[in-house]
C-alpha cells in the first residue's frame, strides 16, 4: 500500500533551503471569484494574504485573472518573514500581465506572501513552488493487539531522523438526521416463499403496490425481519425504487440497512441513482455478515428520481436489503478529528501504543521527521476498531512444555473442514488459523486457503482437500506451479529447563493432483537454531528427513489421494538445549512447465523426549 500525497492548503515545515533537498512542484490555486474563499486565505481590502506554509519558500510563480480598471490598476507581491512579520514586494504586476515567476530575498524564513491590489480585482490566484518535505511513510499497518493497545509498523522513509504516531478518534460535528420524507420497511417480502428466483406473480404481490422494480436476472426468495434477498442468476441483479416525488431540497440522505448471504464471496453493492433516464452511481457499499445501516448523500436530488441497488453476489448467496428510507432537511456533519496519543519513534519502523479507549474505533497515522524536526505529511489515517481486533500473522512456536504426558504433539487438519468449494478462497493467517503453522509461496506470506478435491488444476495455491466437500476429513497441501515453490512448517520452543530430543515425526504424504510429463518431490525437513523467525528467513542448516516422490499419470487414469506413510526417526540424535526453536518444513518443489502437481500431508505426530535436569554418573 502505497501513500498518495495530496497537497491542498497546508504544507509541512523545512528550515533548509529548497536547493538542500529535492523538491516537488505544489500548486495552490485560490479562487475568489464570487463569495468562494479558499480556507486558510484571508481576503480584506483589496489584499489577498495567503495561508502559512511551514516549508521555505525561495521561489515563486503566478498566475492570475484580472478585472476592474484599465491599465492604472495594478497588484504588488509581498513576501513575509515567518519570524518578523517583516514584508518585502518582489513584485508589481497589472492587467496585462497574466503570469511571472519571481525569486523571494535570500536569507530569509518566507512562509507567506500577500497581494495587495490598488485599482486591480482578482478572480483568481495561482502560485507554485517546490514542496521540500519529506515523504508520507507509506504501508502503514495497525492491528489491535488488545481492546486498549495496538501495533502499528511502517515503511522507512529516506532522509528521515524520526517518526511520529499518531492516534486520534473522528468526532461529527453538526450532522443532522433530518426528516423522513419516503421510507418503505419492505413489509410485502415475508410474502415471498420460493427458495429460487420469483416469478413474476409472486414479485408484484410483494412490491408492486410500492411500485418498485426488478431486473428479469434478479432473484428475491423469501426475507427475514422484513428484509428482501436480492442477487443474480446472471450478470448482475438489482431492485429498484418506485419514483419519490420530495421537494427541492440542498440535499437529501438514503439509508437503507443491508448484509452479504452467507457465504458471499462479493460483499459489494452498487448503489445508483435514476433521473431523468440516466444513471449514475452515488456510492459502492461493502456489505458485513451482520445486518447494518448504511448512509449515502445526494446533493442534487430531483424529485421523481429512483434509487436502484444493484447486487453482484450470486445463488443462495444473494444480499440481503432492509428498510429504505429517504430523509430531506439534513446535514452531513463534519469529521472533526481528536488526536488522542501520539508518540515520537527514533530508530525503528514500529511501536506498540497502549492506553486507549477500551473498544472503539480509532485512527492511527505516521508523519516522517528530518533533522530539523519538521514533519511530514502524515499518512492516511488507518481505521481500527479495537472493540473488534483484526486476525493478523503471528509468528510463535508451540512450546514444548506444554505437550501432554507423552510428549507427543498431533495435528489433523479436520478443523479446515468449513472450507469448501462454495466458500471461495479463505483469509489466513500465519501463526493463528493453524496455530504454529507457516505458510510460504517463494518468499511471501501465503494469505489465502482454497478447497480441492484433487485432480490436474493449475495455479500455485495451498489447498485444504478432501474426496467429498461435504466430508469433515481434511488432509492439508500445496498445488504448485513452475518456478514456483511451496512451503509449509512449524515450529516448537523448548521452554523447559532440560534438553529435549527429537524422537520421530510420523505423517501420510498423499499426492492429490498430477504432474504430466514429470514426478514431483514433497521433502520434509528440520532446523534447530537459537532464534524464533519466519521459516523461509533460514536458508542453510536444514536437516534432510524424509523426501516423497510423487507418481506421473495419464490422463484420466488417476485415483485420488495416493498416501505414503513417513516415519521418520533421526539417525543421531536431534537435540533442542533450552531456549531453542526446533523447525519442521514441508517443500513442493516446482512442477515442469505446463503441468500441475497437488501433494499433501496429514495426521502428524511428533514425539520427544525430556531428559530431566540433573548430573549422570557413571561408576566403574
Amino acid at each position: 500500500m502505497r501513500n498518495k500525497l495530496v497537497c491542498l492548503l497546508g504544507i509541512a515545515a523545512c528550515a533548509l533551503p529548497l536547493s538542500a533537498r529535492a523538491g516537488r512542484p505544489v500548486t495552490e490555486t485560490a479562487d475568489f471569484s464570487g463569495s468562494a474563499v479558499p480556507q486558510g486565505w484571508t481576503v480584506s481590502d483589496g489584499g489577498y494574504l495567503s495561508p502559512e506554509y511551514s516549508n521555505t519558500v525561495s521561489r515563486i510563480a503566478l498566475s492570475y485573472g484580472a478585472s476592474g480598471a484599465g491599465p492604472a490598476g495594478v497588484a504588488q507581491v509581498f513576501a513575509i518573514d515567518h519570524a518578523s512579520s517583516a514584508e518585502t514586494q518582489i513584485a508589481s504586476v497589472n492587467a496585462a500581465t497574466t503570469g511571472a515567476a519571481f525569486d523571494f530575498p535570500a536569507a530569509s524564513d518566507y512562509r507567506r506572501f500577500r497581494v495587495a491590489t490598488d485599482g486591480l480585482a482578482l478572480a483568481s490566484f495561482s502560485a507554485t513552488w517546490l514542496d521540500a518535505r519529506l515523504d508520507a511513510p507509506s504501508n502503514v499497518v495497525a492491528t489491535a493487539l488488545t481492546t486498549d493497545s495496538l501495533e502499528v509498523s511502517w515503511d522507512a522513509v529516506s532522509g528521515a531522523a524520526s517518526y511520529r504516531v499518531s492516534v486520534w478518534t473522528n468526532v461529527v460535528v453538526g450532522a443532522s438526521a433530518g426528516n423522513i420524507v419516503w421510507e418503505d420497511p419492505l413489509p410485502g417480502a415475508t410474502n415471498g416463499a420460493s427458495p429460487t428466483r420469483m416469478s413474476d406473480t409472486k414479485f408484484n404481490a410483494c412490491f408492486a403496490h410500492a411500485g418498485w422494480t426488478r431486473s428479469d436476472k434478479a432473484g428475491y426468495p423469501t426475507g427475514e425481519d422484513g428484509t428482501v434477498r436480492m442477487g443474480t442468476t446472471g450478470d448482475f441483479g438489482w431492485l429498484q425504487t418506485p419514483p419519490i416525488d420530495v421537494a427541492s431540497d440542498s440535499g437529501v440522505l438514503l439509508r437503507f440497512r443491508a448484509k452479504i448471504g452467507s457465504s458471499n464471496a462479493n460483499p459489494q453493492m452498487l448503489v445508483e441513482r435514476i433521473s431523468d433516464n440516466s444513471t449514475n452511481v452515488i456510492g459502492e457499499v461493502t456489505l458485513a455478515s451482520e445486518l447494518k445501516e448504511h448512509v449515502l448523500v445526494v446533493s442534487d436530488w430531483k424529485s421523481g428520481d429512483s434509487f436502484r441497488f444493484n447486487s453482484f453476489a450470486s445463488g443462495d448467496r444473494r444480499t440481503v436489503l432492509g428498510a429504505v428510507a429517504l430523509l430531506s432537511g439534513y446535514s452531513a456533519g463534519v469529521a472533526s478529528p481528536v488526536v488522542i496519543r501520539e508518540v515520537s519513534v527514533s530508530d525503528a519502523t514500529s511501536c506498540v501504543i497502549d492506553g486507549l479507549p477500551e473498544a472503539v474505533p480509532v485512527f492511527v497515522g505516521v508523519s516522517a521527521v528530518d533533522s530539523d524536526g519538521v514533519p511530514s505529511e502524515r499518512s492516511a489515517g488507518v481505521e481500527v476498531d479495537l472493540a473488534n481486533p483484526p486476525p493478523r500473522a503471528t509468528l510463535n512456536a508451540c512450546p514444548l512444555g506444554g505437550l501432554d504426558g507423552d510428549h507427543v504433539y498431533v495435528q489433523v487438519f479436520d478443523p479446515l473442514a468449513a472450507i469448501t468449494a462454495t466458500t471461495g478462497d479463505k483469509d489466513f493467517f500465519n501463526g493463528i488459523t493453524l496455530p504454529y503453522w507457516q505458510l510460504w509461496q517463494d518468499l511471501d506470506p501465503a494469505t489465502k486457503l482454497s478447497f480441492y478435491a484433487g485432480g490436474n488444476q493449475t495455479g500455485a495455491k495451498f489447498v485444504a482437500l478432501s474426496t467429498n466437500m461435504n466430508e469433515s476429513a481434511r488432509a492439508f497441501g500445496a498445488r504448485g506451479k513452475q518456478d514456483t515453490t511451496m512451503t509449509w512448517g512449524l515450529a516448537f520452543t523448548n521452554d523447559t529447563d532440560s534438553a529435549v530430543a527429537l524422537t520421530n515425526v510420523s505423517y501420510s504424504a498423499q499426492q492429490w493432483g498430477f504432474a504430466n510429463t514429470t514426478n514431483q518431490l514433497l521433502s520434509f525437513k528440520c532446523l534447530v537454531t537459537n532464534r524464533l523467525d519466519w521459516i523461509v528467513a533460514f536458508d542453510e542448516g536444514w536437516q534432510p528427513c524424509a523426501e516423497t516422490e510423487s507418481g506421473v499419470f495419464g490422463a484420466g487414469t488417476y485415483a485420488m489421494p495416493e498416501a505414503t506413510a513417513v516415519d521418520y526417526v533421526p539417525s543421531a540424535g536431534i537435540r533442542i538445549q533450552p531456549g531453542e526453536v526446533l523447525y519442521l518444513k514441508w517443500t513442493l518443489h516446482p512442477p515442469a512447465k505446463g503441468s500441475s502437481a497437488l501433494m499433501a500431508i496429514d495426521d502428524v505426530k511428533v514425539g520427544f523426549q525430556v531428559n530431566p535436569p540433573g548430573l549422570t554418573i557413571q561408576f566403574r
